[in-house]
């Protein structure tokens, strides 16, 4: 289990601005990582309407089962994250959690929500590049597909919201980006999804 504050800033790119970054950066195929997130909710988004996300991700090393909950700064959130041996959609959660020493169980009980409530609501895969530019700041290129949509995504990971915010705003600069809003992985994913099933 770990439990942590994640301050990160966000802004979606294009395609060629994704490119020129990868190679900006001397990101190269080979270092590149894949991992899925399959998202969970219930029935009638208990977790969406209190800002919350609830996720596994499955990489080639690591089964996370993950719960991020705002703060009251913009930029940060807190994670509380159990590591699980495996996963598999055919079971549910609750066969698949151990309830006595999930951290992530206990916050959600806390908030009211019981594991057996909980239900996918939609996966999306993510190549994902990472680059550390300094002490505590950490430059992650991702690319994520989900319902036959790509999108692509510069994130940055920082101690201090202050400097980061500062680091950020330089890094768009110099390679002549636009600001543009980046929700959540999990808001992108299930907006597309609802258009594509409307």
């Amino acid at each position: 289990m770990s439990k942590e504050m994640e301050i990160e800033f966000k802004n979606l790119l294009n395609k060629d601005e994704y490119d020129n970054l990868l190679a900006e950066y001397q990101l190269s195929e080979s270092s590149l990582k894949t991992q899925t997130n399959i998202y969970f909710d219930t029935p009638d988004f208990k977790l969406k309407a209190k800002k919350m996300g609830l996720r596994i991700r499955l990489s080639n090393s690591t089964t996370e089962f993950t719960l991020k909950t705002p703060t009251s700064n913009q930029h940060t959130l807190l994670e509380v994250t159990d590591y699980l041996s495996s996963f598999t959609s055919e079971l549910s959660l609750v066969e698949q959690v151990a309830l006595e020493t999930s951290e992530v169980a206990e916050y959600l009980i806390h908030e009211g929500i019981q594991l057996s409530s909980l239900q996918s609501i939609g996966k999306l895969t993510t190549t994902r590049g990472e680059v550390s530019l300094q002490s505590n700041v950490l430059l992650v290129l991702d690319k994520s597909l989900y319902y036959g949509k790509t999108d692509y995504e510069l994130e940055m990971e920082v101690a201090d919201a202050k400097e980061g915010a500062l680091i950020f705003k330089d890094i768009l600069k110099k390679h002549h980006i636009p600001v543009r809003q980046a929700d959540k992985k999990i808001a992108r994913m299930l907006a597309y999804k609802q258009q594509t099933e409307a």
